[in-house]
């Protein structure tokens, strides 16, 4: 592997980033200063330090990401703006993918990944894996839509969901549990007992927690949180 494109792959700088670096002689490789970018290594046996810290070099990159409204959890899409625009260049090629999907307008958690099994794992229906969704309804909702929603409607389709739960915030906004992810189900859910989402925000997938993060931003999953994720 490139030199350069290691520290893409270890998501530790831009490739043009990495370039400069490289040149300048802040890495080394197995104590020997490299000053050239098309320099080769073996990223699994290799020592590489950048001004002093060792890098390790790992086969599957683990993001978690606030999902902003109007972009869509795909890897392209000719005509909107996707979860992978709002990461940097150099990033884009490493064959990381939406871990599910969220609505176009709807905001919140999305894990991106490119350790397909894991991904696989977390999905599967078998799993029961809980997400945990904000929602704000058009019209006030009442006991009786908690309970028929909790308990699982029969939808138009024929489908009947699972049971989830539902904690109130106020009369028109709350917490959802989901461990299935039918399309549109939130929405559906609350259309079948005559109301609207109005918004709809993840906030949690499994044991992880989209914390702090604003609108768009993104970081690393913790080691604490690739465990958890992996081991759905």
């Amino acid at each position: 592997m490139r030199l350069d494109k290691f520290f893409t792959t270890t998501a530790t700088l831009t490739r043009s980033h990495a370039q400069k670096e490289i040149r300048s002689g802040h890495i080394s490789v197995n104590g020997i200063a490299i000053k050239n970018p098309d320099f080769h290594i073996d990223p699994e046996n290799d020592e590489v330090v950048y001004d002093g810290n060792k890098i390790t070099y790992s086969k599957f990159i683990y993001i978690i990401m606030n999902k902003p409204r109007n972009v869509v959890s795909a890897t392209t899409d000719v005509r909107e703006k996707t979860v992978l625009d709002l990461l940097p260049d150099g990033m884009r090629n490493l064959g990381l993918f939406p871990c599910g999907r969220l609505d176009k307008d709807t905001t919140g958690l999305v894990i991106l990944t490119n350790d397909g099994v894991a991904a696989h794992n977390a999905l599967s229906p078998k799993r029961h894996v809980k997400k945990l969704y904000r929602f704000t309804v058009a019209d006030p909702y009442s006991d009786e839509d908690i309970l028929s929603i909790e308990q699982g409607i029969t939808l138009k389709d024929g489908y009947t969901t699972k049971p989830c739960k539902i904690k109130r915030i106020d009369t028109c906004n709350g917490y959802i549990t989901l461990t299935e992810g039918k399309y549109h189900e939130i929405k559906r859910l609350f259309g079948a007992r005559g109301n609207k989402i109005i918004s709809l925000s993840r906030e949690s997938f499994g044991n992880v927690n989209i914390g702090n993060l604003s609108d768009g931003e993104w970081r690393f999953m913790s080691e604490e949180e690739i465990s958890t994720f992996t081991q759905v």
